[in-house]
Protein backbone atom coordinates (compact mmCIF):
# COMPACT_ATOMS: atom_id res chain seq x y z
CA UNK A 1 0.00 0.00 0.00
CA UNK A 2 1.18 3.52 -0.82
CA UNK A 3 2.20 5.82 2.02
CA UNK A 4 0.12 8.98 1.63
CA UNK A 5 1.80 12.11 3.00
CA UNK A 6 -0.20 14.86 1.31
CA UNK A 7 -3.43 15.82 -0.40
CA UNK A 8 -3.17 18.06 -3.45
CA UNK A 9 -6.19 20.05 -4.62
CA UNK A 10 -6.73 21.00 -8.27
CA UNK A 11 -9.40 22.53 -10.48
CA UNK A 12 -10.48 21.25 -13.87
CA UNK A 13 -9.96 24.65 -15.55
CA UNK A 14 -13.31 24.05 -17.26
CA UNK A 15 -16.76 25.40 -16.44
CA UNK A 16 -18.31 21.93 -16.63
CA UNK A 17 -17.40 18.26 -16.40
CA UNK A 18 -17.42 14.95 -14.61
CA UNK A 19 -14.88 12.25 -13.84
CA UNK A 20 -15.77 10.67 -17.21
CA UNK A 21 -14.77 13.86 -19.03
CA UNK A 22 -11.48 14.11 -17.15
CA UNK A 23 -10.81 10.44 -17.85
CA UNK A 24 -11.35 11.13 -21.56
CA UNK A 25 -9.17 14.28 -21.51
CA UNK A 26 -6.35 12.48 -19.71
CA UNK A 27 -6.55 9.46 -22.02
CA UNK A 28 -6.25 11.84 -24.98
CA UNK A 29 -2.98 13.10 -23.44
CA UNK A 30 -1.68 9.53 -23.35
CA UNK A 31 -2.18 9.07 -19.62
CA UNK A 32 -3.64 5.99 -17.97
CA UNK A 33 -7.09 7.50 -17.41
CA UNK A 34 -8.14 10.09 -14.86
CA UNK A 35 -5.07 11.24 -12.94
CA UNK A 36 -7.08 12.42 -9.92
CA UNK A 37 -8.37 10.15 -7.20
CA UNK A 38 -11.51 12.25 -6.69
CA UNK A 39 -13.50 14.77 -8.70
CA UNK A 40 -16.09 17.14 -7.19
CA UNK A 41 -18.78 18.27 -9.64
CA UNK A 42 -20.22 21.78 -9.91
CA UNK A 43 -23.72 21.07 -11.23
CA UNK A 44 -22.89 21.60 -14.91
CA UNK A 45 -22.18 18.26 -16.49
CA UNK A 46 -21.91 19.20 -20.16
CA UNK A 47 -20.75 22.19 -22.16
CA UNK A 48 -23.66 24.56 -22.78
CA UNK A 49 -25.92 22.96 -20.17
CA UNK A 50 -27.43 24.87 -17.29
CA UNK A 51 -26.69 24.36 -13.63
CA UNK A 52 -28.56 21.46 -11.96
CA UNK A 53 -28.48 21.51 -8.15
CA UNK A 54 -28.81 17.71 -8.03
CA UNK A 55 -25.45 17.43 -9.82
CA UNK A 56 -23.61 19.95 -7.62
CA UNK A 57 -21.02 18.79 -5.10
CA UNK A 58 -21.06 15.12 -6.04
CA UNK A 59 -17.81 13.41 -5.08
CA UNK A 60 -16.86 11.06 -7.90
CA UNK A 61 -14.16 8.42 -7.69
CA UNK A 62 -11.42 8.73 -10.29
CA UNK A 63 -8.28 6.68 -9.94
CA UNK A 64 -8.33 4.15 -7.07
CA UNK A 65 -6.41 5.45 -4.03
CA UNK A 66 -4.04 2.49 -4.06
CA UNK A 67 -2.94 3.48 -7.57
CA UNK A 68 -0.43 6.32 -7.99
CA UNK A 69 -2.08 9.44 -9.37
CA UNK A 70 -1.04 11.57 -12.34
CA UNK A 71 -1.67 15.11 -11.16
CA UNK A 72 1.60 16.76 -9.97
CA UNK A 73 4.96 15.93 -11.48
CA UNK A 74 7.28 14.56 -8.79
CA UNK A 75 4.58 14.31 -6.10
CA UNK A 76 2.22 11.60 -7.30
CA UNK A 77 3.63 8.62 -5.42
CA UNK A 78 2.76 9.90 -1.93
CA UNK A 79 -0.33 12.00 -2.56
CA UNK A 80 -4.07 11.93 -3.14
CA UNK A 81 -5.26 14.20 -5.95
CA UNK A 82 -8.63 15.95 -5.73
CA UNK A 83 -10.04 17.95 -8.64
CA UNK A 84 -12.82 20.51 -8.16
CA UNK A 85 -14.73 21.13 -11.41
CA UNK A 86 -14.53 24.82 -12.29
CA UNK A 87 -12.32 27.51 -13.68
CA UNK A 88 -12.67 30.66 -11.58
CA UNK A 89 -16.10 30.17 -10.03
CA UNK A 90 -16.89 27.37 -7.61
CA UNK A 91 -20.15 26.58 -5.87
CA UNK A 92 -20.85 26.81 -2.16
CA UNK A 93 -21.69 23.11 -2.17
CA UNK A 94 -18.21 22.32 -3.55
CA UNK A 95 -16.27 24.70 -1.32
CA UNK A 96 -18.12 24.50 2.00
CA UNK A 97 -19.54 20.99 1.94
CA UNK A 98 -18.04 18.40 -0.42
CA UNK A 99 -14.38 19.50 -0.49
CA UNK A 100 -14.05 20.00 3.28
CA UNK A 101 -15.85 16.70 3.97
CA UNK A 102 -13.63 14.80 1.55
CA UNK A 103 -10.51 16.44 2.99
CA UNK A 104 -11.61 15.51 6.52
CA UNK A 105 -12.13 11.87 5.45
CA UNK A 106 -8.71 11.71 3.79
CA UNK A 107 -7.01 13.40 6.76
CA UNK A 108 -8.55 10.88 9.13
CA UNK A 109 -7.84 7.89 6.89
CA UNK A 110 -4.17 8.78 6.37
CA UNK A 111 -3.47 10.49 9.75
CA UNK A 112 -2.79 13.85 8.10
CA UNK A 113 -3.29 17.44 9.29
CA UNK A 114 -4.25 20.61 7.47
CA UNK A 115 -0.52 21.22 6.99
CA UNK A 116 -0.53 18.24 4.61
CA UNK A 117 -3.06 19.85 2.25
CA UNK A 118 -1.72 21.76 -0.75
CA UNK A 119 -2.87 23.53 -3.88
CA UNK A 120 -1.25 22.47 -7.15
CA UNK A 121 0.27 25.97 -7.45
CA UNK A 122 2.45 25.26 -4.40
CA UNK A 123 4.43 22.69 -6.42
CA UNK A 124 4.53 24.53 -9.75
CA UNK A 125 4.98 28.32 -9.68
CA UNK A 126 3.66 28.51 -13.24
CA UNK A 127 0.24 27.25 -12.10
CA UNK A 128 -2.67 29.01 -10.40
CA UNK A 129 -4.60 25.75 -9.96
CA UNK A 130 -6.91 25.28 -8.10
CA UNK A 131 -7.62 28.97 -8.78
CA UNK A 132 -8.58 29.60 -5.16
CA UNK A 133 -6.52 30.11 -2.02
CA UNK A 134 -6.01 26.72 -0.39
CA UNK A 135 -5.32 28.45 2.94
CA UNK A 136 -8.98 29.53 3.04
CA UNK A 137 -10.05 25.89 2.92
CA UNK A 138 -7.44 24.92 5.50
CA UNK A 139 -8.70 27.65 7.85
CA UNK A 140 -12.25 26.36 7.44
CA UNK A 141 -11.07 22.89 8.45
CA UNK A 142 -9.17 24.26 11.46
CA UNK A 143 -12.24 26.17 12.70
CA UNK A 144 -14.27 22.96 12.60
CA UNK A 145 -11.67 20.88 14.47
Amino acid sequence: MREIKKIIVHCSDSDWGTVKDIDKWHNERGWDGCGYHYVITNGVQWSGYKYAAKDDGIIQIGRPEEKTGAHVRGHNSDSIGICVIGKHHFTGKQMYDSLPNLLRMMMFKYSLTTEDIYGHYQFDPGKTCPNFDIDTIKELLKVEE
